[in-house]
């Protein structure tokens, strides 16, 4: 129960926000309220840890024999970090949101609460039906919002690519419950075949862009920060929620060396291009990418908790990064406490990241890693760009940074309590080679010049190498669709009838040439 009551406060929330956007425009109070419901929420979320584990299950669907597995979520110590995040980075958006006035109002608010309570589903999903839904919900979301921001048939062509992907990560979730099925297990992620789980790696890594490497959606877009900034995270996280339910000893296939190849690649290309983005909203795909790699490597690797770290990290780590628009010195450094949430030292908050079986990758994997913390130390503390609270009342001056320190609060302290990744050593050896490395990156990167950063116009998605190679297979499709359009044309014209017979000639001759 508490699962839906922490969703409908923040669902009701953005309602009563769009009821007051209609009625009442002018209203003074919409903020507070907005505010006020996310609130609640968070501080519902914590209340889950006094009854965790528990499920969920709505009335099941008729007829039974078509959906034998009702729609079911689980709070549990895996799902409850997730949500908590989700829910601390929608009341940050709100509480920043002063310095971004100028183009935000209630519906933006509400779309902001209304993503977050849509976050809440998906990380707590525990069946693939149930995960379907929320993923279909949130695709369609995201592909309406995209659609009003950008302009052009060709930012529009990218948007549809982009959901084509997400929808074809569906098929193969749906395909993974089907063999479960034919193995006699259905009921939720904790019974699911085993021979599922490549299935389950490979929808995910689709969805997020990594298998194969890809930036699934466009930049190209005036969502920037707050909303923008929410669609993005928690998109990502709802689909790599889904490598948590993994399961153990399913990826013993002759493909998972070859995965864990692609999986690489795409976390140091993800953190290569994250260190010399010009600014951190332009290297945010980038951003998402590398952790989201690295996510697919823990899992992998046998370690399905670790995904669950990088999904706080990319949550919690990202979003106070991509939330910090206005220029404070002290607050800048104090993001920096994100470097040590990246840097799987023990007792920080991806300390779970590298329990499992890397082998030949470990060298590959602490470079993207290093990177991914040299990246972050460089945006954190840029300061070009940034606005300041000149201009806003004197109570702007404590809200906007309280909203920053709760994410950064939330890194540490989970960290220590409340999961199962919380209070480890890890891999301590390891994280101490990334930290030294990213480090000496940290240090190289204003003195040699292949490390820094590149223009804004050759980062873009539209012109990287990566999506250049796409382009060129969406050309030839493109080719390949004409032709066929053409054929068809062809045959359906005034001579369609004369090519039918000619075909059908040449059809019975071919037959009879067989016939002694």
């Amino acid at each position: 129960m508490l699962i839906l009551i922490s969703c409908l406060l923040l669902f009701i929330t953005a309602l009563t926000l769009m009821v007051l956007q209609v009625t009442q425009p002018n209203v003074r109070y919409a903020w507070l309220v907005a505010v006020g419901g996310a609130l609640l929420a968070l501080v519902s979320v914590l209340i889950w840890l006094a009854q965790m584990p528990f499920d969920l299950t709505l009335p099941a669907w008729q007829p039974r024999t078509v959906f034998v597995n009702p729609i079911l979520f689980r709070a549990d110590k895996l799902s409850w970090p997730l949500a908590l995040s989700i829910t601390a980075l929608t009341l940050t958006i709100l509480l920043t949101a002063i310095t971004r006035s100028a183009i935000t109002n209630s519906f933006t608010w509400a779309g902001t609460l209304a993503l977050g309570g849509i976050g809440l589903l998906a990380v707590t999903a525990n069946n693939p039906l149930t995960l379907l839904l929320v993923w279909g919900a949130l695709d369609m979301t995201e592909l309406i919002t995209q659609l009003r921001s950008v302009n052009g048939p060709t930012n529009n062509e990218k948007i549809v690519i982009s959901f084509s992907t997400r929808a074809l990560g569906i098929g193969l979730l749906l395909w993974a419950n089907i063999v479960s099925i034919a193995q006699g297990n259905t009921f939720d992620f904790q019974s699911i075949a085993p021979a599922s789980g490549l299935y389950l790696v490979a929808a995910a890594g689709l969805r997020l862009g990594v298998l194969p490497l890809h930036l699934p959606y466009s930049s190209e877009s005036i969502l920037r920060r707050g909303i923008g900034t929410s669609l993005r995270l928690i998109s990502a996280v709802s689909s790599l929620v889904l490598l948590a339910h993994v399961p153990v000893g399913s990826l013993t296939s002759a493909l998972t060396p070859f995965l864990l190849g692609l999986a690489t690649i795409a976390a140091l290309y993800g953190g290569w291009m994250w260190l010399r983005a010009p600014d951190e909203l332009t290297g945010r795909p980038y951003w998402i990418i590398s952790l989201a790699a690295l996510s697919v490597i823990s899992a992998l690797s046998g370690n399905p908790l670790g995904a669950v770290a990088w999904g706080c990290a990319l949550i919690l780590v990202g979003g106070a990064l991509f939330l910090a628009s206005v220029q404070q010195t002290w607050l800048n450094r104090v993001l920096l406490v994100g470097m040590w949430s990246l840097s799987s030292l023990p007792f920080s908050l991806t300390a779970s990241a590298w329990l499992g079986n890397l082998g030949f990758f470990i060298p590959f994997v602490i470079a993207a890693q290093a990177l991914l913390m040299a990246g972050f130390v460089r945006h954190a503390l840029r300061s070009a760009g940034r606005t300041t609270l000149d201009a806003q009342p004197g109570w702007a001056n404590k809200i906007y940074p309280a909203g920053i320190i709760l994410l950064i609060a939330f890194q540490l302290l989970l960290g220590l309590v409340g999961w199962d990744g919380a209070r480890l050593t890890g891999a301590w050896l390891q994280a101490l080679l990334t930290s030294l490395l990213a480090l000496g990156l940290v240090w190289a990167t204003p003195r040699f010049r292949v490390l820094n950063p590149i223009r804004a116009h050759w980062i873009g998605p539209a012109t990287s190498g990566i999506s250049s190679i796409y382009s060129g297979l969406w050309v030839i499709y493109r080719i390949l669709g004409r032709i066929s359009q053409s054929i068809t044309a062809t045959l359906e014209g005034e001579g369609g009838i004369m090519w039918t017979l000619l075909f059908l000639a040449l059809f019975i001759s071919l037959l009879t040439q067989g016939i002694p």
